[in-house]
């Protein structure tokens, strides 16, 4: 059939405008496809995250459960002995530390906090030159760690074991345009903003601490007095029968100055009374149920002070 003349243009329009829909359908459905695709690719992504954190979570948990177990079903390391006897005296001593089980590494604190691996190693006599509570522990090969052995040495005329406050270095002067370097390690002194105790307590929550004291080098202002610190729970316990008191292990993760944020290092722990003896006691007149008494839970005061390090060289600038 043959189409007239005068047809033609109109059929090659009408073909141009199918072929330019067709490619805009093609072009639309192309688009469709990517944006449907990105949708599951980041669906894909969503998910292999989640399962990541949901299997990192399940690792931190069977961690804890295996390190709960080998606490409590593992023999205990003997407890410590100190050499010499808590008391007044009238001047400085030395007191050794003494543990029973083969193998024993021992550790030590003099500040307040409760000992753990992470604390000073005892190599030797230790010097008490002003009043001193001490706390140590043991630790065995294969064995849980020992319960904490403390004293308070009293020294008549002395005062007690000053805790470190500011800076433990010397700052270097402002560069050309002012700033100031806080120097990996150096000394940031901290207090508690609110109470902890061990029976509320959960691994991972929030605390809470602000500076004791402004930060300075010379006479400028670097960080001020009361500035925000944060931190973390990394361990608790529960007091338990047979007079185990519970446990708060704690590390300090940040400073906040003006928005400038001086990561920090630190870490504690803190336990309650124990309270085996009493436990034991209790054996004789009520019998085997003695053993149910707990021990006291761990409590950290608002305003208890602790140091933290400055964890890289931080630049700040003077505050005016």
């Amino acid at each position: 059939m043959r189409i007239p003349v005068v047809l033609l243009p109109l059929a090659l329009s009408a073909a141009l405008v199918q072929a330019q829909d067709a490619g805009a359908l093609a072009a639309q459905q192309a688009a469709q496809i990517a944006t449907q695709q990105a949708m599951i690719a980041n669906q894909q992504a969503m998910h292999a995250t989640q399962q990541a954190n949901d299997t990192a979570m399940r690792a931190s948990q069977q961690a804890a459960q295996n390190t709960q177990t080998m606490r409590y079903l593992c023999p205990a390391t003997a407890k410590p002995k100190l050499s010499v006897k808590p008391g007044l005296y009238a001047s400085s001593l030395q007191v050794k530390i003494r543990d029973a089980s083969r193998g024993a590494v021992i550790y030590y604190t003099t500040d307040g906090w409760t000992p753990t691996a992470e604390s000073t190693r005892y190599v030797g006599p230790i010097t008490i030159d002003s009043t001193t509570t001490l706390h140590a522990i043991a630790i065995a090969p294969n064995a849980a760690r020992s319960r904490v052995a403390s004293g308070t040495y009293t020294l008549k005329a002395a005062n007690p074991r000053p805790t470190a406050t500011g800076s433990s270095v010397s700052l270097a002067g402002p560069d050309s345009t002012g700033k100031v370097v806080l120097p990996r390690g150096m000394v940031v002194p901290l207090v508690f903003a609110s109470d902890l105790n061990s029976k509320t307590a959960d691994v991972g929550d929030k605390i809470t601490l602000t500076l004791a004291e402004d930060i300075k080098a010379g006479d400028m202002i670097l960080v001020r007095k009361g500035a925000s610190a944060v931190g973390r729970i990394t361990e608790t316990d529960k007091s338990r029968a047979a007079g185990t008191p519970g446990e708060i292990i704690f590390e300090v993760e940040s400073l906040e100055s003006d928005g400038t944020v001086i990561k920090l290092h630190g870490s504690a722990a803190k336990e309650g009374q124990d309270k085996y003896g009493t436990a034991a006691a209790l054996m004789l007149p009520i019998g085997p149920w003695g053993l149910l008494e707990h021990g006291q839970e761990a409590e950290i005061k608002q305003g208890t002070p602790f140091r933290a390090y400055v964890d890289s060289d931080t630049v700040l600038a003077p505050k005016k």
